[in-house]
Formats: structure tokens, sequence, C-alpha cells
């Protein structure tokens, strides 16, 4: 049994790389919620708009679950080198990384159907590009420092988007058994 909890990063670096994956996923859902609230205001009632608001929540916490798991379960595969050790800090540009070239993928698809190859490119790219800085990274021990002094203040952010994902979890459960 030691065996398998060695192969897993430490608890407060996953709860770390979950303050990060949240923080993303929930303020670019926030983002897009208000980017799409002045057209809700005008076909929806109140308890509607509480309703989407309360999905796009949820879904933003389990896909923040859903990275973070993923990360971790990873970890727990590859060489604890590669990524178990200083896995706060690895998750956090790897994260980082993925958010960026999404959110790149996200405006230039325009809703077309991209290539295989573009797919490929979307996928590689964030992975050679994290790979790159977390090389970089580990050279340069006042850059580790000052990206996990970032990852934990951004991580804070758990005790906000926490409560706000496991509510709207609640609403959505409730909306849908009603």
């Amino acid at each position: 049994m030691n065996f398998i909890r060695d192969r897993f990063p430490h608890r407060s670096e996953i709860l770390t790389v979950l303050g990060i994956a949240l923080f993303v996923c929930h303020s670019w859902s926030v983002l897009g919620f208000l980017d799409r609230l002045p057209a809700f205001i005008l076909y929806f009632r109140v308890t509607e708009i509480v309703q989407v608001f309360a999905f796009m929540m949820a879904f933003a916490f389990l896909e923040s679950l859903l990275v973070t798991g993923v990360l971790v379960f990873v970890s727990a595969l590859l060489p604890s080198r590669w990524l178990k050790e200083g896995f706060a800090y690895k998750g956090f540009v790897l994260v980082l990384a993925v958010t960026v070239a999404a959110i790149i993928f996200q405006k230039n698809l325009e809703g077309k159907l991209p290539s295989p190859g573009i797919l490929t490119l979307y996928w590689v790219a964030p992975l050679a590009l994290a790979s790159l800085i977390i090389g970089f990274v580990q050279m340069i021990p006042r850059a580790r420092a000052i990206l996990i002094n970032l990852a934990d203040r951004v991580s804070i952010m758990l005790f906000v988007y926490v409560p706000i994902g496991l509510l709207s979890l609640m609403v959505v459960a409730l909306g849908n058994l009603l």
C-alpha cells in the first residue's frame, strides 16, 4: 500500500494544482457568463439565469477536478522526477500552457471543424512549451520559487470556488430532480 501512496504527489501540492485549475476554469466560465449576460437578460427570467450560472459553475468545478485528477494519475504513471517531484509548479505550468492553447484554439476555431493536423498541433505545442518552461524552471531555483509563490497565491481561490462549485452542483442536482 505504501508503494501506491508513494507514487502520488503530496496532498498539499495536489491542492495547489486544484486551486490553479479551479481559478482558471471558474474564471473562464465567469467571463463567458458575463459575456452572454445581456442576451440572457433579454430572454430568461432571473431563476433561469441563476440556473445557467449554476450549470456553468458546476461544469467548471467538475472540469477542474478532472484536470487535477488526470495530472495526478499521469504523475503516478510517469517516473517520479518527471512530474511528481515539484508537482505544484509543474502542474501550474502545464495548466497554464494548456489554458493558453485552449484560448487560442477557441479564438481560431470560429465554429469550423479543424483538420487532424491542426488538432495535433494544438495538443503537441502546449506540451512541448510546458516541457521547455519546466526544464528552464528546474535549472533556475529563483524562477521555481516565483512559480511556487504565484501558484500558492492563486490556489487561495480554493476557499471561494470550492463552495461555489459544490453549491452549483446541488442547484443542478435539485433542478434536475424537480
